[in-house]
């Protein structure tokens, strides 16, 4: 559901949210500049994550999946490192026109994915999610970046119903280098899991693991785990998103 692209960064120190100077009472270092000056940076109390309350009402698998597919919705989603950089994901999704994938008729969805660092847009992303509705299947995507063209190979039939803290395999993947589908840049596993948001609510995850070839590395995917998680209520609508993907090699929580 989320890019496989690994964000990587360049800036040192919180210069929206703090400001960089020489010293002072309530600075950190935090790095060098291109002459090689030290810089100093102001630091914050970032907001904590929200504490889950584990929910004991049951939640509609199928139904979520579609909803997540089909329905439109944008959501802004923030992370912070120990010196108050602010990491920012914004996240839209809105259908899209019929379409095939692999010889295959399918519905589709446009996916926009924007990154910032304290506020300041770094790279943009968009892809296209293709599945088919009745029963739903995922068949893959294809984004604007190398490395972006998902194919699945397999897809499991899921439970009607689930609690929080179930799990649930859902997809095998290849990843290639581009629409060609000639170079493979790995293989990517994804299971759905039910985690703890509130006593309403349950964060809906798409769990994705990959292992990717050199050639995955090099067009810079996210070798490893990475989580993309959906706020549903009891019918399966979405209401928010939390994301766990590394930020410069380190995974970071997005609420």
């Amino acid at each position: 559901m989320l890019s496989t692209k690994n964000y990587s960064l360049a800036l040192l120190c919180a210069w929206v949210l703090a400001g960089c100077g020489g010293g002072g009472d309530d600075v950190a270092f935090c790095g060098y500049d291109a002459y090689g000056n030290a810089v100093f940076c102001g630091t914050t109390n970032p907001p904590s994550p929200p504490t889950p309350v584990a929910s004991t009402d049951t939640f509609p698998v199928p139904q979520a999946l579609l909803n997540v597919a089909t329905q439109s919705y944008s959501y802004s989603v923030s992370a912070y490192d120990r010196f108050g950089n602010q990491f920012t994901i914004q996240y839209a999704s809105a259908p899209g026109a019929a379409g095939t994938y692999n010889g295959q008729a399918a519905s589709t969805a446009n996916v926009t994915e924007s990154f910032y660092e304290n506020g300041a847009l770094q790279e943009t992303d968009t892809f296209v999610n293709y599945f088919v509705l009745s029963p739903y299947q995922f068949l893959g995507s294809v984004g604007n970046f190398a490395g972006g063209v998902e194919v699945v190979n397999s897809f499991q039939t899921l439970p009607a119903t689930a609690t929080v803290g179930q799990s649930f395999p859902e997809l095998s993947a290849t990843l290639y280098h581009d629409t060609t589908q000639t170079v493979s840049d790995g293989t990517l596993t994804e299971a759905i899991g039910l985690s703890a948001d509130t006593a309403s609510t349950a964060l809906f995850c798409f769990n994705d693991t990959t292992q990717l070839t050199q050639t995955g590395m090099s067009d810079n995917l996210v070798n490893g785990n990475s989580s993309t998680c959906f706020r549903i209520d009891t019918s399966g609508n979405v209401q928010g998103m939390q994301i766990t993907t590394p930020v410069n090699g380190t995974s970071m929580l997005f609420f």
